[in-house]
């Protein structure tokens, strides 16, 4: 795998395969991933949080969802 977090979810998930069976791809086109595609974040989300896991989008795709909210800290206006 390029990627990773792919690792990571394969290993949450329990295999490559059910990775791309989550984002209803073939496993050999996980391995020209660069990043998560943006369409298959909220599935693989989804089925992390099914499995116990603890991978978010904030994770996978920072450049698109930022920082997760739990890990912002609130900046005082005082």
């Amino acid at each position: 795998m390029a990627i990773s977090i792919l690792d990571d979810l394969a290993e949450c998930l329990g295999s490559q395969a059910k990775v791309a069976r989550v984002c209803n791809v073939k496993p050999p086109s996980l391995h020209g991933w660069v990043r998560v595609p943006a369409r298959h974040v909220l599935k693989l989300e989804a089925a992390v949080r099914a499995e116990g896991g603890t991978i978010d989008r904030y994770s996978m795709r920072p450049d698109i969802y930022g920082q997760s909210p739990e890990s912002t800290e609130q900046a005082s206006v005082a």
